[in-house]
């Protein structure tokens, strides 16, 4: 995969010398923490866009019906679900849809169940609206992360608690939750008529054969479902493109369509209608190529970590890497100033994503296979020559 060459000259979150500064205590650091690639688009993406730009107007758009053919098509290939568009909705971002589910389908103090380490917007959106964050830690058993489905259990039998957050695939920890997983959280849910909001961001990388499940599949058991979707990290779109909200209970989607009219959100852009609706047709060829890549890194780390003691939680999607530095640190502080100074890498530290992920780090890999041997060869140089006791 070809790295796009113009990313030093692109003003992005990661690499922004205030943001480094405040998040690592410098500017001068390689940017190895949010969640977007440094490969070049695929080029019917590229084309498309530059033909859409060129000798072309940008007046008030509607999406076409070609639009959701493809993306139908795409659906049903990939993730064997029949979509229907009167389902979905479009939204700025995940984080905006979950803010609006939240608000509209709870009161202030409910309980919010998530399941941490987990993205950390989850938290910071439950508790921008007064909710209560109530959690539901996966388990590492054998470097494999696992839902503690007794503890899920009596988390939603609660009746202060209206709301179980899955993140499927898990981001940081990669799990792909399997159909008989995705199936025991549905069954609690519906025993205990709590509203299931699935986040399905990472849907298309899934490694090494690991099979994705969406929650979409289970709605004709339990219609009090939500699945927040986008192919902005699918086909590395995330400063062009938007989110979508898929709701089969019409009463949930018509509660939630009346908020994103009140406020005036989801309206088309035409970049970003022509760069999906491009993706779904003739993206599948590229996708495959980034999923070798992505294989071929985690492979190559794997080996880089064998005589170490940073262990790696091997992902089954996503792009991201969750790295286990138990053995070599006692303290997350420590961790964190070590690994930043002594190899002048930028990740994120596992505590931000929750006290659970702490002494873990998350590494992204969406890069050069040279660029990911490098990163992770400094990082095990900056890791002291000790060993801890888990």
């Amino acid at each position: 995969m070809n790295i796009d060459q113009k990313l030093k000259e692109l003003p992005l979150t990661k690499s922004n010398p205030n943001t480094l500064e405040s998040l690592f205590g410098k500017g001068d650091i390689s940017p190895m923490w949010v969640a977007d690639m440094e490969f070049q688009i695929a080029k019917p993406i590229q084309d498309a866009l530059i033909a859409r730009i060129s000798n072309s107007g940008f007046g008030y758009e509607y999406k076409p019906e070609s639009f959701f053919l493809a993306q139908k098509k795409w659906y049903e290939q990939n993730y064997q679900v029949d979509l229907n568009k009167d389902h979905v909705l479009y939204s700025p971002t995940i984080t905006t849809t979950i803010s609006t589910l939240i608000e509209n389908f709870t009161s202030e103090s409910d309980g919010i169940i998530t399941q941490p380490p987990v993205f950390m917007e989850f938290r910071d959106v439950i508790r921008n609206t007064q909710r209560r964050i109530t959690k539901n830690p996966l388990k590492l058993i054998d470097k494999q992360y696992q839902i503690d489905f007794q503890d899920l259990e009596e988390k939603a039998k609660l009746e202060t608690n209206k709301v179980l957050i899955i993140c499927n695939p898990h981001n940081p920890v990669g799990r792909v939750w399997t159909k008989e997983e995705l199936n025991q959280v549905v069954s609690i849910c519906k025993e205990n008529d709590i509203l299931l909001i699935s986040d399905e961001i990472h849907k298309d990388i899934i490694l090494f054969e690991n099979q994705f499940t969406s929650a979409l599949q289970f709605i004709k058991d339990y219609e009090r479902i939500v699945v927040c979707t986008s192919e902005a990290k699918t086909f590395n779109l995330c400063g062009i493109t938007d989110s979508m909200v898929i709701i089969s209970n019409e009463e949930l989607r018509n509660s939630v369509s009346a908020t994103f009219k009140k406020y005036n959100l989801g309206r088309t852009n035409a970049l970003t209608r022509v760069a999906l609706e491009t993706a779904y047709t003739s993206g599948g060829i590229w996708l495959k190529n980034i999923i070798k890549t992505i294989e071929n890194n985690v492979i190559s780390i794997e080996k880089e970590l064998e005589n170490s003691n940073i262990h790696l939680i091997k992902p089954e999607g996503t792009y991201q890497l969750w790295l286990d530095f138990r053995e070599v640190f006692e303290d997350t502080k420590e961790m964190f100033t070590n690994i930043t100074e002594g190899s002048g890498v930028g990740l994120n530290a596992g505590h931000w994503f929750g006290r659970e992920g702490a002494l873990f780090m998350r590494m992204n890999i969406a890069t050069s296979r040279d660029k990911v041997l490098n990163s992770i060869n400094k990082i095990k140089k900056a890791v002291p020559n000790k060993t801890y006791n888990k």
